[in-house]
């Protein structure tokens, strides 16, 4: 009878548990997956304006500030969500998740170097080999989402959560 009571007093325990550990999956997959597709989308938006080798190329042309603008709000947002993800507490089964989430974060915030680095100098030559750089940048930058999207589902499944 006494084992009884303490099955019977175990089992709700560990309902509340799981029910915690998904819930904090749950809350942890949300704030996360918000901060990916927010830097993706900046990332994005960013690469269009810098592929226009037009614009990159002129000296004192009229978007340099813009541009600048740009380039420090990669850096800039990059290393704020990069301190964000750092501060959450991922679960076990979130690991590769949120190593592949910092990776990807550190190379935008890469990226956006590289394209402060380009838009301070001041040899075309150099410009150009730094612009080529962004170029393979983006590329491979374009490579995490489908990793890290099938990374978060097996993540997902394992905690009993369903992808949207």
């Amino acid at each position: 009878m006494k084992s009884l009571k303490l099955v019977l007093l175990f089992f709700p325990l560990s309902l509340l548990f799981s029910c915690t550990s998904s819930t904090s999956d749950y809350a942890y997959n949300e704030k996360v997956t918000s901060i990916f597709l927010s830097q993706m989308k900046q990332i994005d938006e960013t690469d269009s304006v810098f592929k226009d080798t037009s614009t990159v190329y002129i000296k004192g042309f009229p978007d340099s500030v813009s541009l600048s603008n740009k380039a420090d709000n990669l850096v800039n947002n990059s290393r704020t969500e990069l301190a964000n993800v750092a501060d959450l507490k991922p679960s076990k089964a979130a690991g590769k998740f949120n190593d592949g989430v910092v990776a990807y974060l550190t190379a935008i915030n890469d990226y956006g170097k590289t394209a402060q680095e380009m838009l301070r100098a001041k040899n075309i030559d150099e410009k150009k080999k730094l612009h080529d750089q962004l170029k393979l940048k983006y590329e491979k930058l374009n490579t995490y989402p489908d990793r890290l999207l099938a990374i978060q589902k097996t993540y997902l499944s394992e905690v009993g959560l369903q992808p949207r």
